[in-house]
């Protein structure tokens, strides 16, 4: 089992900027490990989610996740 590091944000509470009710980290990685990814990092910046993982095939990649929604924005190759 691999460990890996969760870096977040201290806030007062799961609020976006404009207001709106965003989702915790741990909803984001915990997406990406129901899909088969070994998440190695992520991190919390108030709007998205950047996590580093591995994927399925055995790709490294980095994603950034929109925290409000948990929509992948992006997702590419980690070099």
């Amino acid at each position: 089992m691999m460990r890996f590091l969760i870096l977040a944000a201290l806030t007062a509470g799961p609020v976006a900027a404009q207001g709106a009710t965003i989702r915790p980290l741990s909803a984001s990685v915990n997406d990406f490990e129901r899909r088969g990814y070994i998440v190695r990092s992520a991190e919390d910046d108030g709007r998205t989610h950047e996590i580093e993982a591995i994927t399925p095939d055995g790709r490294r990649i980095e994603a950034v996740v929109e925290a409000a929604t948990g929509e992948v924005l992006t997702e590419r190759a980690d070099d």
